[in-house]
């Protein structure tokens, strides 16, 4: 009879809680520069014309081979209803937010931890207010 041994297989599973909103968007001209940060605030140089209900997406991440490093990127962002994403940000585990959009961010991972997403957009059409705007956009994980 032939024993095999055990392999461990590692897996990173990333669960969406939330995707991120821009809620109730802002009154004005086009060109208006809002940030929605991974702490749910909304900064930039036009916050001030900003309305409502802004939220950061929010995902888990789960890791079978913590530690180790992975790459944490998001891609493919698409837009509608008159805003340009000018970045994608992100929190991994409450640590400081920075770009993960371009060559991503890299992390030490743990066995279950909390992605926020945030944005950079600048507006491209002019909003009366009370409009909305939808983004979607690929969030990937790789090992290093």
């Amino acid at each position: 009879m032939l024993m095999a041994p055990a392999v461990a297989i590692a897996a990173l599973t990333l669960t969406q809680v939330t995707p991120p909103s821009l809620g109730i968007i802002f009154s004005g001209a086009s060109a208006r520069h809002f940030i929605l940060n991974t702490n749910d605030t909304v900064t930039g140089a036009d916050a001030g014309d900003y309305i409502s209900g802004a939220v950061a997406g929010q995902f888990t991440i789960d890791d079978t081979s913590s530690p180790v490093s992975v790459n944490i990127l998001v891609d493919n962002i698409g837009t509608i209803g008159g805003i340009s994403v000018n970045q994608a940000l992100c929190s991994y585990n409450g640590g400081a937010q920075q770009s993960c959009d371009g060559a991503g961010m890299s992390v030490t991972s743990v066995s279950s931890a909390t992605l926020r997403v945030g944005l950079d957009i600048t507006t491209s059409a002019a909003h009366g207010g009370g409009d909305t705007a939808t983004v979607n956009m690929d969030v990937s994980l790789t090992y290093l």
